[in-house]
């Protein structure tokens, strides 16, 4: 995993795993930067978060 760098957000369309600020929970997704939101690719339905709501992430593969 390559880490983020501090105040970045992912580039458009990269896979990431992040993590809320509410939850310890990793979760795997994709970053939207259109809509500026982190889209979960394993939910049962589409879930996106905002991305104020994220505490940290990281690439899952290098952009």
């Amino acid at each position: 995993m390559i880490p983020m760098k501090e105040n970045a957000m992912p580039e458009n369309g990269s896979l990431v795993r992040f993590r809320r600020k509410d939850d310890d929970a990793w979760l795997e997704g994709e970053y939207d930067s259109g809509i500026g939101m982190f889209i979960e690719i394993y939910a049962a339905e589409p879930v996106t978060h905002n991305s104020t709501d994220i505490l940290t992430w990281e690439y899952m593969n290098e952009p």
